[in-house]
Protein backbone atom coordinates (compact mmCIF):
# COMPACT_ATOMS: atom_id res chain seq x y z
CA UNK A 1 0.00 0.00 0.00
CA UNK A 2 1.40 3.08 -1.15
CA UNK A 3 2.06 5.50 2.18
CA UNK A 4 1.50 9.08 1.60
CA UNK A 5 2.97 12.41 3.09
CA UNK A 6 0.51 15.21 3.59
CA UNK A 7 1.86 18.58 2.43
CA UNK A 8 0.51 20.82 5.80
CA UNK A 9 0.93 24.56 4.98
CA UNK A 10 1.81 23.77 1.41
CA UNK A 11 -1.19 26.55 0.33
CA UNK A 12 -0.18 30.17 1.57
CA UNK A 13 -4.04 30.84 -0.29
CA UNK A 14 -7.30 28.83 -0.37
CA UNK A 15 -9.42 30.17 -3.18
CA UNK A 16 -12.15 28.11 -3.02
CA UNK A 17 -15.45 29.46 -1.74
CA UNK A 18 -17.20 27.68 1.07
CA UNK A 19 -18.03 23.86 0.33
CA UNK A 20 -14.97 23.62 -2.24
CA UNK A 21 -13.84 20.70 -2.58
CA UNK A 22 -16.27 18.40 -0.48
CA UNK A 23 -18.27 15.98 -2.08
CA UNK A 24 -21.46 13.96 -0.96
CA UNK A 25 -19.79 11.14 -0.44
CA UNK A 26 -16.53 12.64 1.96
CA UNK A 27 -18.50 11.63 5.17
CA UNK A 28 -19.66 8.12 4.20
CA UNK A 29 -15.48 7.39 3.47
CA UNK A 30 -14.80 8.97 6.97
CA UNK A 31 -12.18 11.35 5.57
CA UNK A 32 -11.16 14.27 7.62
CA UNK A 33 -11.48 17.17 5.08
CA UNK A 34 -8.30 19.61 5.12
CA UNK A 35 -8.72 23.54 6.09
CA UNK A 36 -7.51 24.14 2.30
CA UNK A 37 -8.35 22.31 -0.12
CA UNK A 38 -4.84 23.01 -2.22
CA UNK A 39 -3.30 20.91 -0.14
CA UNK A 40 -1.84 17.61 -1.85
CA UNK A 41 -1.15 14.29 -0.63
CA UNK A 42 2.40 12.80 -1.94
CA UNK A 43 2.78 9.03 -2.42
CA UNK A 44 6.46 7.91 -0.66
CA UNK A 45 8.40 6.80 -3.43
CA UNK A 46 9.64 4.08 -1.12
CA UNK A 47 7.19 2.14 -1.77
CA UNK A 48 6.71 2.09 -4.97
CA UNK A 49 8.78 -0.94 -7.24
CA UNK A 50 11.35 0.05 -9.57
CA UNK A 51 11.51 3.57 -8.60
CA UNK A 52 15.42 5.57 -8.58
CA UNK A 53 15.87 9.03 -8.68
CA UNK A 54 18.05 10.40 -11.49
CA UNK A 55 20.08 13.69 -10.56
CA UNK A 56 21.33 16.29 -13.01
CA UNK A 57 24.57 18.39 -11.47
CA UNK A 58 26.99 21.20 -12.73
CA UNK A 59 29.09 20.25 -10.02
CA UNK A 60 31.07 22.44 -7.27
CA UNK A 61 33.34 24.21 -9.90
CA UNK A 62 31.13 25.60 -11.73
CA UNK A 63 29.76 28.99 -12.37
CA UNK A 64 26.21 28.01 -11.27
CA UNK A 65 25.00 25.96 -9.07
CA UNK A 66 22.58 23.27 -10.56
CA UNK A 67 20.64 20.41 -8.94
CA UNK A 68 18.25 18.39 -10.77
CA UNK A 69 16.11 14.97 -10.06
CA UNK A 70 13.73 13.40 -11.27
CA UNK A 71 12.20 9.87 -10.59
CA UNK A 72 12.66 6.65 -13.18
CA UNK A 73 10.45 3.58 -12.70
CA UNK A 74 11.92 0.82 -14.27
CA UNK A 75 8.11 -0.38 -15.98
CA UNK A 76 7.83 3.15 -17.34
CA UNK A 77 10.82 4.51 -19.82
CA UNK A 78 8.29 6.60 -21.69
CA UNK A 79 7.99 8.50 -18.28
CA UNK A 80 11.94 8.68 -17.99
CA UNK A 81 12.19 9.86 -21.04
CA UNK A 82 10.36 12.63 -20.74
CA UNK A 83 11.07 13.70 -17.68
CA UNK A 84 14.37 13.84 -19.02
CA UNK A 85 13.57 16.49 -21.70
CA UNK A 86 12.04 18.46 -19.12
CA UNK A 87 15.19 18.34 -17.54
CA UNK A 88 17.12 19.35 -19.95
CA UNK A 89 14.61 22.32 -21.58
CA UNK A 90 14.72 23.59 -17.40
CA UNK A 91 18.70 23.74 -17.49
CA UNK A 92 19.20 25.13 -21.05
CA UNK A 93 16.32 27.71 -20.03
CA UNK A 94 18.32 28.79 -16.68
CA UNK A 95 22.04 28.96 -18.23
CA UNK A 96 20.21 31.29 -21.13
CA UNK A 97 18.97 33.38 -18.47
CA UNK A 98 22.08 33.63 -16.41
CA UNK A 99 24.13 34.23 -19.82
CA UNK A 100 21.56 37.54 -20.27
CA UNK A 101 21.83 38.71 -16.54
CA UNK A 102 25.67 37.72 -16.18
CA UNK A 103 27.99 40.69 -14.42
CA UNK A 104 31.59 40.42 -12.91
CA UNK A 105 29.65 40.10 -9.35
CA UNK A 106 27.97 36.75 -10.33
CA UNK A 107 30.84 35.45 -11.93
CA UNK A 108 33.29 33.45 -9.53
CA UNK A 109 36.37 35.50 -9.21
CA UNK A 110 38.67 32.55 -7.77
CA UNK A 111 37.33 29.21 -9.20
CA UNK A 112 39.01 27.24 -6.57
CA UNK A 113 38.05 29.09 -3.28
CA UNK A 114 34.62 31.07 -4.76
CA UNK A 115 34.27 34.66 -4.28
CA UNK A 116 36.45 36.68 -3.04
CA UNK A 117 35.66 39.92 -1.08
CA UNK A 118 36.97 40.95 1.93
CA UNK A 119 34.46 43.53 3.46
CA UNK A 120 32.40 40.71 4.27
CA UNK A 121 32.98 37.34 6.12
CA UNK A 122 29.51 36.14 6.05
CA UNK A 123 30.23 32.90 3.97
CA UNK A 124 32.68 30.59 3.72
CA UNK A 125 33.80 27.84 1.19
CA UNK A 126 35.56 24.52 0.89
CA UNK A 127 37.79 23.79 -2.01
CA UNK A 128 41.54 24.90 -1.79
CA UNK A 129 44.89 23.23 -0.52
CA UNK A 130 45.84 23.57 3.51
CA UNK A 131 44.93 22.12 6.92
CA UNK A 132 42.42 22.73 9.48
CA UNK A 133 40.35 21.27 12.32
CA UNK A 134 37.10 22.92 12.07
CA UNK A 135 35.69 26.06 13.92
CA UNK A 136 32.90 26.55 16.51
CA UNK A 137 29.57 27.50 15.31
CA UNK A 138 28.67 29.41 18.46
CA UNK A 139 31.55 31.52 18.08
CA UNK A 140 31.64 32.79 14.53
CA UNK A 141 33.78 35.30 13.14
CA UNK A 142 32.68 38.76 12.65
CA UNK A 143 34.96 39.35 9.69
CA UNK A 144 35.87 35.95 8.22
CA UNK A 145 39.39 34.23 9.00
CA UNK A 146 42.57 35.54 9.73
CA UNK A 147 45.38 33.42 8.11
CA UNK A 148 49.32 33.48 8.79
CA UNK A 149 51.14 36.30 6.88
CA UNK A 150 52.28 35.54 3.38
CA UNK A 151 55.88 33.83 3.76
CA UNK A 152 58.52 35.55 1.60
CA UNK A 153 58.29 34.54 -2.31
CA UNK A 154 58.92 31.01 -2.89
CA UNK A 155 58.74 29.69 0.87
CA UNK A 156 56.13 27.52 2.10
CA UNK A 157 53.94 27.91 4.73
CA UNK A 158 50.94 25.53 6.53
CA UNK A 159 47.44 27.55 5.67
CA UNK A 160 45.35 28.24 9.12
CA UNK A 161 41.58 27.38 8.82
CA UNK A 162 41.30 31.40 7.80
CA UNK A 163 43.30 30.40 4.70
CA UNK A 164 41.25 27.54 3.39
CA UNK A 165 38.01 28.24 3.71
CA UNK A 166 37.00 31.12 1.53
CA UNK A 167 36.38 35.18 2.97
CA UNK A 168 33.30 35.02 0.50
CA UNK A 169 30.36 36.53 0.42
CA UNK A 170 27.66 34.20 -0.01
CA UNK A 171 25.17 36.38 2.03
CA UNK A 172 25.50 39.74 -0.26
CA UNK A 173 22.78 38.61 -3.24
CA UNK A 174 24.74 40.54 -5.42
CA UNK A 175 27.74 37.86 -5.21
CA UNK A 176 25.92 34.91 -4.70
CA UNK A 177 25.97 32.26 -7.81
CA UNK A 178 22.92 31.83 -10.10
CA UNK A 179 21.10 28.64 -8.75
CA UNK A 180 18.83 26.27 -10.20
CA UNK A 181 16.89 23.27 -7.76
CA UNK A 182 14.63 20.89 -9.62
CA UNK A 183 12.74 18.28 -6.83
CA UNK A 184 10.19 15.81 -7.03
CA UNK A 185 6.79 14.30 -5.85
CA UNK A 186 4.52 11.66 -7.06
CA UNK A 187 0.94 12.91 -6.88
CA UNK A 188 -0.01 9.31 -7.97
CA UNK A 189 1.14 6.16 -8.54
CA UNK A 190 -1.35 3.68 -8.95
CA UNK A 191 -1.76 0.00 -11.40
CA UNK A 192 -3.02 2.65 -14.12
CA UNK A 193 -1.62 6.02 -14.00
CA UNK A 194 1.70 7.87 -12.18
CA UNK A 195 1.92 11.47 -11.65
CA UNK A 196 5.03 13.62 -11.17
CA UNK A 197 5.23 17.00 -9.88
CA UNK A 198 8.40 18.98 -10.72
CA UNK A 199 9.16 21.72 -7.91
CA UNK A 200 11.36 24.48 -9.32
CA UNK A 201 13.35 26.82 -7.42
CA UNK A 202 15.42 29.08 -9.26
CA UNK A 203 17.67 32.36 -7.86
CA UNK A 204 19.31 34.62 -10.55
CA UNK A 205 20.64 37.73 -7.93
CA UNK A 206 16.84 39.00 -7.41
CA UNK A 207 15.32 36.59 -5.30
CA UNK A 208 13.92 32.51 -5.21
CA UNK A 209 11.65 32.15 -7.86
CA UNK A 210 9.12 29.05 -7.50
CA UNK A 211 7.29 27.10 -10.10
CA UNK A 212 5.63 23.77 -10.61
CA UNK A 213 4.76 21.29 -13.59
CA UNK A 214 3.14 18.10 -13.16
CA UNK A 215 3.49 15.06 -15.98
CA UNK A 216 0.84 12.07 -15.79
CA UNK A 217 1.69 8.66 -17.39
CA UNK A 218 -1.27 6.73 -18.26
CA UNK A 219 -0.12 3.28 -18.04
CA UNK A 220 -2.24 1.46 -20.05
CA UNK A 221 -1.86 3.63 -23.32
CA UNK A 222 1.99 3.88 -22.09
CA UNK A 223 1.25 8.05 -22.82
CA UNK A 224 2.92 10.72 -21.11
CA UNK A 225 0.43 14.14 -20.76
CA UNK A 226 1.15 17.33 -19.53
CA UNK A 227 -1.03 18.96 -16.87
CA UNK A 228 -3.84 19.76 -19.71
CA UNK A 229 -3.77 16.61 -20.76
CA UNK A 230 -6.25 15.35 -17.76
CA UNK A 231 -8.99 17.29 -19.47
CA UNK A 232 -10.83 16.07 -22.55
CA UNK A 233 -9.47 18.83 -25.04
CA UNK A 234 -9.77 22.62 -25.79
CA UNK A 235 -13.48 22.90 -24.75
CA UNK A 236 -12.82 21.45 -21.37
CA UNK A 237 -9.38 23.27 -20.75
CA UNK A 238 -11.55 26.50 -21.63
CA UNK A 239 -13.97 25.41 -19.25
CA UNK A 240 -11.58 24.58 -16.38
CA UNK A 241 -9.96 28.18 -16.67
CA UNK A 242 -13.06 30.03 -16.68
CA UNK A 243 -13.69 28.10 -13.46
CA UNK A 244 -10.19 28.49 -12.22
CA UNK A 245 -10.97 32.63 -13.23
CA UNK A 246 -14.33 32.30 -10.80
CA UNK A 247 -12.31 31.00 -8.07
CA UNK A 248 -9.97 34.02 -7.93
CA UNK A 249 -12.98 36.42 -7.77
CA UNK A 250 -12.42 36.69 -4.11
CA UNK A 251 -8.77 37.82 -4.17
CA UNK A 252 -10.01 40.85 -6.44
CA UNK A 253 -6.98 43.21 -7.18
CA UNK A 254 -4.65 41.26 -5.88
CA UNK A 255 -4.20 38.73 -8.89
CA UNK A 256 -5.41 39.54 -12.19
CA UNK A 257 -7.68 36.66 -13.57
CA UNK A 258 -7.27 37.68 -17.05
CA UNK A 259 -3.77 36.15 -16.91
CA UNK A 260 -5.71 32.70 -16.79
CA UNK A 261 -5.67 31.28 -20.21
CA UNK A 262 -6.52 28.03 -21.33
CA UNK A 263 -3.41 27.11 -22.29
CA UNK A 264 -0.68 24.42 -21.46
CA UNK A 265 1.99 26.72 -20.18
CA UNK A 266 -0.34 28.60 -18.18
CA UNK A 267 -1.95 26.04 -16.93
CA UNK A 268 0.90 23.34 -16.45
CA UNK A 269 0.45 22.20 -12.91
CA UNK A 270 -3.14 20.40 -12.65
CA UNK A 271 -3.41 17.32 -9.45
CA UNK A 272 -6.20 15.97 -7.55
CA UNK A 273 -6.84 16.18 -3.69
CA UNK A 274 -7.95 13.55 -1.55
CA UNK A 275 -11.56 14.80 -2.41
CA UNK A 276 -10.94 14.21 -6.12
CA UNK A 277 -11.30 18.23 -6.26
CA UNK A 278 -8.54 19.68 -9.32
CA UNK A 279 -5.95 21.33 -7.57
CA UNK A 280 -4.32 24.60 -10.40
CA UNK A 281 -0.96 26.05 -9.42
CA UNK A 282 0.12 28.49 -10.74
CA UNK A 283 3.98 29.99 -10.49
CA UNK A 284 5.24 32.96 -8.55
CA UNK A 285 4.77 36.11 -9.83
CA UNK A 286 2.48 34.77 -13.26
CA UNK A 287 -0.56 35.60 -11.90
CA UNK A 288 0.13 38.24 -9.50
CA UNK A 289 2.49 40.22 -7.24
CA UNK A 290 5.36 37.93 -6.25
CA UNK A 291 4.80 38.73 -2.83
CA UNK A 292 1.93 36.26 -3.32
CA UNK A 293 3.72 33.15 -3.39
CA UNK A 294 2.35 30.13 -4.07
CA UNK A 295 -1.45 30.59 -5.69
CA UNK A 296 -3.39 27.95 -6.27
CA UNK A 297 -7.41 27.23 -6.52
CA UNK A 298 -9.61 23.81 -6.24
CA UNK A 299 -12.45 23.47 -8.57
CA UNK A 300 -14.71 20.88 -6.82
CA UNK A 301 -14.81 17.39 -8.17
CA UNK A 302 -18.69 17.87 -9.47
CA UNK A 303 -17.73 20.70 -11.40
CA UNK A 304 -14.19 19.00 -12.80
CA UNK A 305 -15.86 15.48 -13.60
CA UNK A 306 -17.57 16.00 -16.71
CA UNK A 307 -14.42 18.15 -18.14
CA UNK A 308 -11.68 14.55 -17.67
CA UNK A 309 -10.28 12.56 -20.38
CA UNK A 310 -9.89 9.05 -19.26
CA UNK A 311 -6.25 9.41 -18.30
CA UNK A 312 -7.76 12.64 -15.95
CA UNK A 313 -10.05 10.33 -14.71
CA UNK A 314 -7.81 7.22 -13.73
CA UNK A 315 -5.61 10.03 -11.88
CA UNK A 316 -8.94 11.64 -9.45
CA UNK A 317 -9.68 7.96 -8.69
CA UNK A 318 -6.32 7.08 -8.09
CA UNK A 319 -6.07 10.18 -5.41
CA UNK A 320 -9.37 9.40 -4.60
CA UNK A 321 -8.70 5.80 -3.58
CA UNK A 322 -5.12 6.52 -1.57
CA UNK A 323 -6.67 9.00 0.82
CA UNK A 324 -7.99 6.20 2.70
CA UNK A 325 -4.50 4.70 3.35
CA UNK A 326 -2.41 5.51 6.40
CA UNK A 327 -0.53 8.82 5.63
CA UNK A 328 2.85 9.85 7.29
CA UNK A 329 2.83 12.80 9.18
CA UNK A 330 3.36 16.31 8.10
CA UNK A 331 6.90 17.51 7.45
CA UNK A 332 6.03 21.06 7.71
CA UNK A 333 5.62 23.62 4.78
CA UNK A 334 7.70 24.01 1.56
CA UNK A 335 9.14 27.05 3.40
CA UNK A 336 10.18 25.27 6.51
CA UNK A 337 8.25 25.67 10.31
CA UNK A 338 7.55 28.88 11.38
CA UNK A 339 10.39 28.54 14.36
CA UNK A 340 13.77 26.48 14.58
CA UNK A 341 13.93 23.31 16.67
CA UNK A 342 15.03 23.74 19.88
CA UNK A 343 19.19 23.44 20.41
CA UNK A 344 19.81 19.87 21.46
CA UNK A 345 22.94 19.38 24.06
CA UNK A 346 26.12 17.83 21.98
CA UNK A 347 27.97 14.92 23.22
CA UNK A 348 30.08 15.55 25.94
CA UNK A 349 34.24 14.41 25.50
CA UNK A 350 33.64 11.52 27.47
CA UNK A 351 30.52 10.20 25.28
CA UNK A 352 32.47 10.08 22.27
CA UNK A 353 31.78 7.08 20.51
CA UNK A 354 34.97 4.98 19.19
CA UNK A 355 36.44 6.56 15.56
CA UNK A 356 34.04 6.30 12.65
CA UNK A 357 30.52 5.09 14.73
CA UNK A 358 27.26 6.90 14.34
CA UNK A 359 25.53 8.57 16.73
CA UNK A 360 22.53 9.98 17.88
CA UNK A 361 22.70 14.09 17.12
CA UNK A 362 23.08 15.54 20.83
CA UNK A 363 22.41 12.69 22.46
CA UNK A 364 25.53 11.18 22.82
CA UNK A 365 23.59 7.75 23.13
CA UNK A 366 25.56 5.30 20.16
CA UNK A 367 23.42 3.85 17.58
CA UNK A 368 23.64 0.12 16.47
CA UNK A 369 26.39 -1.86 15.18
CA UNK A 370 26.76 -2.45 11.91
CA UNK A 371 25.13 -5.88 10.57
CA UNK A 372 28.40 -5.74 8.07
CA UNK A 373 31.45 -6.37 8.32
CA UNK A 374 33.62 -5.97 11.97
CA UNK A 375 34.83 -2.41 12.57
CA UNK A 376 38.76 -2.58 11.97
CA UNK A 377 40.61 0.33 13.66
CA UNK A 378 43.13 1.99 11.56
CA UNK A 379 45.67 4.54 12.88
CA UNK A 380 45.37 7.44 10.35
CA UNK A 381 48.44 8.53 12.24
CA UNK A 382 50.55 5.63 11.73
CA UNK A 383 48.71 4.00 8.63
CA UNK A 384 49.05 5.75 4.86
CA UNK A 385 45.06 6.92 4.52
CA UNK A 386 43.03 8.13 2.37
CA UNK A 387 39.20 8.52 2.54
CA UNK A 388 36.93 8.92 -0.97
CA UNK A 389 33.30 10.21 -0.45
CA UNK A 390 30.47 10.07 -2.62
CA UNK A 391 27.92 13.39 -2.51
CA UNK A 392 24.18 13.68 -3.90
CA UNK A 393 23.34 10.00 -4.30
CA UNK A 394 21.99 7.49 -3.85
CA UNK A 395 20.66 6.64 -7.10
CA UNK A 396 21.16 4.05 -9.91
CA UNK A 397 24.74 4.14 -10.20
CA UNK A 398 25.29 3.89 -6.62
CA UNK A 399 25.15 -0.52 -6.82
CA UNK A 400 28.05 0.02 -9.00
CA UNK A 401 29.84 2.05 -6.96
CA UNK A 402 29.28 -0.51 -3.91
CA UNK A 403 29.95 -3.52 -6.01
CA UNK A 404 33.58 -1.92 -6.65
CA UNK A 405 34.19 -1.15 -2.62
CA UNK A 406 33.03 -4.38 -2.04
CA UNK A 407 35.20 -6.32 -4.54
CA UNK A 408 37.95 -3.85 -3.54
CA UNK A 409 37.48 -4.24 0.07
CA UNK A 410 37.28 -0.39 1.04
CA UNK A 411 35.40 1.68 3.00
CA UNK A 412 33.82 4.65 1.91
CA UNK A 413 31.78 7.77 3.28
CA UNK A 414 28.30 8.73 1.32
CA UNK A 415 26.67 11.68 1.58
CA UNK A 416 22.99 11.18 1.09
CA UNK A 417 20.77 13.86 -0.23
CA UNK A 418 17.54 13.17 1.40
CA UNK A 419 14.96 13.15 -1.23
CA UNK A 420 17.11 11.02 -2.59
CA UNK A 421 17.30 8.48 0.45
CA UNK A 422 13.90 8.72 1.11
CA UNK A 423 13.24 6.74 -2.46
CA UNK A 424 16.28 4.26 -1.93
CA UNK A 425 16.13 2.82 1.61
CA UNK A 426 17.68 -0.54 0.53
CA UNK A 427 20.51 1.00 -1.13
CA UNK A 428 21.19 2.96 2.49
CA UNK A 429 20.67 -0.58 4.49
CA UNK A 430 23.09 -2.15 1.97
CA UNK A 431 25.78 1.15 2.60
CA UNK A 432 25.52 0.38 5.98
CA UNK A 433 25.69 -3.27 6.54
CA UNK A 434 29.12 -3.34 4.21
CA UNK A 435 30.40 -1.04 6.66
CA UNK A 436 30.31 2.00 4.67
CA UNK A 437 29.43 5.54 7.10
CA UNK A 438 26.44 7.55 5.73
CA UNK A 439 26.62 11.33 6.10
CA UNK A 440 24.21 14.04 5.58
CA UNK A 441 23.97 15.93 2.57
CA UNK A 442 20.62 18.44 2.75
CA UNK A 443 17.39 17.33 2.19
CA UNK A 444 16.95 19.26 -1.62
CA UNK A 445 20.46 20.33 -2.08
CA UNK A 446 19.79 23.63 -1.71
CA UNK A 447 22.67 26.37 -1.54
CA UNK A 448 21.91 26.78 2.38
CA UNK A 449 23.83 29.87 2.54
CA UNK A 450 20.50 31.68 1.06
CA UNK A 451 18.45 30.15 3.81
CA UNK A 452 17.32 31.34 7.27
CA UNK A 453 18.25 29.21 10.26
CA UNK A 454 15.00 27.61 10.84
CA UNK A 455 15.27 26.28 7.20
CA UNK A 456 18.53 24.87 7.16
CA UNK A 457 17.66 22.69 10.38
CA UNK A 458 14.54 21.68 9.12
CA UNK A 459 16.17 20.19 5.79
CA UNK A 460 18.98 18.47 7.50
CA UNK A 461 16.55 17.17 10.45
CA UNK A 462 14.40 15.51 7.75
CA UNK A 463 17.56 13.80 6.36
CA UNK A 464 18.64 12.62 9.38
CA UNK A 465 15.24 11.34 9.96
CA UNK A 466 15.35 9.62 6.55
CA UNK A 467 18.68 8.20 6.78
CA UNK A 468 18.26 6.71 10.27
CA UNK A 469 15.39 4.91 9.27
CA UNK A 470 16.90 3.92 6.23
CA UNK A 471 20.20 2.76 7.65
CA UNK A 472 19.74 2.14 10.99
CA UNK A 473 21.74 4.75 11.92
CA UNK A 474 21.68 8.29 12.96
CA UNK A 475 24.63 10.43 10.92
CA UNK A 476 27.20 12.10 12.42
CA UNK A 477 28.38 13.91 9.80
CA UNK A 478 27.47 16.53 6.66
CA UNK A 479 28.47 18.06 3.75
CA UNK A 480 26.97 21.37 2.95
CA UNK A 481 25.56 21.42 -0.86
CA UNK A 482 28.62 22.78 -3.17
CA UNK A 483 30.77 23.14 -0.19
CA UNK A 484 29.54 26.14 1.42
CA UNK A 485 28.85 27.25 4.81
CA UNK A 486 27.53 30.32 6.97
CA UNK A 487 27.12 31.47 10.56
CA UNK A 488 23.65 30.21 10.35
CA UNK A 489 24.93 26.61 8.32
CA UNK A 490 26.97 25.67 11.25
CA UNK A 491 24.58 26.70 13.88
CA UNK A 492 22.11 24.34 12.31
CA UNK A 493 24.57 21.50 12.09
CA UNK A 494 25.20 22.92 15.88
CA UNK A 495 21.70 22.04 16.83
CA UNK A 496 21.15 18.89 14.85
CA UNK A 497 24.35 17.68 15.91
CA UNK A 498 26.44 17.01 13.34
CA UNK A 499 30.18 18.04 12.25
CA UNK A 500 30.26 19.58 8.48
CA UNK A 501 33.14 18.34 6.16
CA UNK A 502 34.78 19.51 3.36
CA UNK A 503 37.08 18.34 1.29
CA UNK A 504 40.81 18.77 -0.20
CA UNK A 505 40.39 17.00 -3.81
CA UNK A 506 38.07 17.47 -6.17
CA UNK A 507 37.77 14.93 -9.29
CA UNK A 508 35.16 17.31 -10.74
CA UNK A 509 33.39 14.49 -11.69
CA UNK A 510 29.76 16.02 -11.88
CA UNK A 511 28.73 16.40 -15.63
CA UNK A 512 28.00 19.93 -16.60
CA UNK A 513 26.37 18.66 -20.19
CA UNK A 514 22.62 17.42 -19.86
CA UNK A 515 23.15 14.48 -21.59
CA UNK A 516 24.92 13.37 -18.05
CA UNK A 517 28.37 11.75 -19.76
CA UNK A 518 30.56 14.24 -17.65
CA UNK A 519 34.03 13.33 -17.60
CA UNK A 520 35.36 10.08 -19.07
CA UNK A 521 36.38 7.42 -16.16
CA UNK A 522 40.45 7.91 -17.18
CA UNK A 523 40.23 11.69 -16.22
CA UNK A 524 38.20 10.91 -13.05
CA UNK A 525 40.87 8.12 -12.11
CA UNK A 526 43.77 10.63 -12.82
CA UNK A 527 42.21 13.68 -10.61
CA UNK A 528 41.65 11.22 -7.96
CA UNK A 529 44.99 9.65 -7.84
CA UNK A 530 47.41 12.61 -8.46
CA UNK A 531 45.51 14.57 -5.91
CA UNK A 532 45.34 11.85 -3.07
CA UNK A 533 47.84 12.30 -0.56
CA UNK A 534 47.91 10.95 3.29
CA UNK A 535 44.97 12.00 4.85
CA UNK A 536 42.98 13.36 1.99
CA UNK A 537 39.71 13.35 1.69
CA UNK A 538 38.36 13.24 -1.78
CA UNK A 539 35.24 14.06 -3.37
CA UNK A 540 33.36 12.10 -5.93
CA UNK A 541 29.58 11.67 -6.59
CA UNK A 542 27.96 8.12 -7.08
CA UNK A 543 25.27 9.61 -9.48
CA UNK A 544 27.74 9.22 -12.41
CA UNK A 545 28.28 6.47 -14.45
CA UNK A 546 31.84 7.76 -15.34
CA UNK A 547 32.60 7.59 -11.45
CA UNK A 548 31.14 4.35 -11.04
CA UNK A 549 33.42 3.50 -14.16
CA UNK A 550 36.49 4.56 -12.46
CA UNK A 551 36.48 3.37 -8.78
CA UNK A 552 37.87 0.17 -9.25
CA UNK A 553 40.90 1.79 -10.72
CA UNK A 554 40.69 4.30 -8.83
CA UNK A 555 41.00 1.70 -6.01
CA UNK A 556 43.48 -0.28 -7.80
CA UNK A 557 46.11 2.64 -8.78
CA UNK A 558 46.17 4.38 -4.93
CA UNK A 559 46.55 0.48 -3.15
CA UNK A 560 49.48 0.44 -5.20
CA UNK A 561 50.62 3.31 -3.45
CA UNK A 562 49.86 1.85 -0.47
CA UNK A 563 46.90 3.59 0.52
CA UNK A 564 44.39 2.48 3.36
CA UNK A 565 40.74 3.58 2.87
CA UNK A 566 39.03 4.75 5.42
CA UNK A 567 35.96 6.60 6.78
CA UNK A 568 36.26 10.59 7.32
CA UNK A 569 36.28 9.95 10.79
CA UNK A 570 38.92 7.77 11.04
CA UNK A 571 41.18 10.67 9.94
CA UNK A 572 40.84 12.70 12.60
CA UNK A 573 41.89 9.93 15.73
CA UNK A 574 40.86 9.56 19.12
CA UNK A 575 40.03 13.11 19.57
CA UNK A 576 37.15 12.74 16.76
CA UNK A 577 35.09 15.21 15.30
CA UNK A 578 32.85 17.81 17.34
CA UNK A 579 28.78 19.08 15.90
CA UNK A 580 28.95 22.50 14.81
CA UNK A 581 32.72 22.37 13.32
CA UNK A 582 33.86 22.92 9.70
CA UNK A 583 36.28 19.54 9.16
CA UNK A 584 38.19 21.07 5.73
CA UNK A 585 40.92 18.94 5.53
CA UNK A 586 42.60 16.43 7.79
CA UNK A 587 46.22 16.88 5.90
CA UNK A 588 49.09 18.74 7.04
CA UNK A 589 50.40 19.17 3.94
CA UNK A 590 52.63 22.44 2.87
CA UNK A 591 51.69 24.98 0.71
CA UNK A 592 53.21 27.00 -1.91
CA UNK A 593 53.46 30.63 -0.88
CA UNK A 594 52.56 33.38 -3.11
Amino acid sequence: MHKLRLLGGLALLALATGGCGLSSGSHERNIVVPADPTLLDYVNPATVNGLTSQSLSEGESARRYVHITYPQLKDAPALGTALHKEAERQLHAFRAVVSAASSDALRPRDPGTGYKDQDSGAGYRTGSTGRGDGFKSSRPPAKGFKSSPPPAKGGTRALSLGGHLSESAFTSPSLRRPELNVQWELTAASPDVVGVRLRSGEYVGAGWARSTRTFWYDRHRDQVVGATGLLAGKPAVQEAARLVREGLEPRGAAVDRSAVTATPDRLDSMAFNRMGDLVVEFDDCEIGSCSLGRVAVAVPAWQVQPLLSPTGRLAQAAAVAASGKTALPPLGSEDGPAQAPPITSPARPDDKPPVGAGTRAGSGVQAAAPAGPPYRHVDCSKAKCVALTFDDGPGPQTPRVLDALRDGGARATFFAVGTNAEANPSVLRRMHDEGHLIGNHSWAHRDLTKLPLNRIVDGLSRTQEVITEGSGRMPALARPPYGVASPDVLEAAHRVGVALVGWDVDTRDTPEDPEGRGEDPATITHRAVSGARPNAIILLHDTNGATADAVPDILKELGAKGYTFVTVPELYGSPGMEPGHFYRSATATQVNGP
